[in-house]
């Protein structure tokens, strides 16, 4: 006995109907974030795959450090058919609370192979000093 199977019309079946998800009712995600403590500094780390430097805005406002922008569309090929898009364009937005002052014209950032390192150095008065006893 042979059996023959519409593997092409089979396979999209099984994709549509089981694979796609609707991404398209969170139009805002949170990158993820990493927040180290130096002596004289803090240092939060965030994951930005597929973001360029230019698509991200950087504020520090009332101890509130603010990362935020878009990772927009890469060119599919027109002769590819996609069978699964979960890489949608999407705003990003990420805030944390700073416990101590920061020296803001100090702050400095840096993207890397999707990695945002932004340093944020503590104020004189924040950071810990040793009292000589007299």
């Amino acid at each position: 006995m042979l059996l023959q199977f519409d593997f092409p019309k089979t396979f999209n079946d099984l994709l549509e109907d089981t694979i796609q998800t609707d991404y398209a009712s969170s139009r805002v995600s949170v990158p993820a974030m990493d927040i180290a403590e130096y002596e004289n500094e803090y240092a939060a780390i965030v994951e930005l795959p597929g973001v360029k430097k230019e698509d991200v805005k950087i504020t520090y406002e009332k101890n509130v450090l603010t990362v935020e922008g878009v990772r927009k569309p890469y060119e599919i090929p027109q002769d590819a058919r996609l069978l699964l898009n979960e890489m949608h364009v999407r705003d990003f937005s990420r805030s944390i609370r700073v416990p101590v002052e920061i020296d803001a014209t100090a702050i400095s950032a840096k993207l890397e192979n999707s990695i945002l390192k932004v340093v944020l150095p503590k104020s004189q008065e924040a950071r810990a000093r040793t009292i000589a006893i007299k």
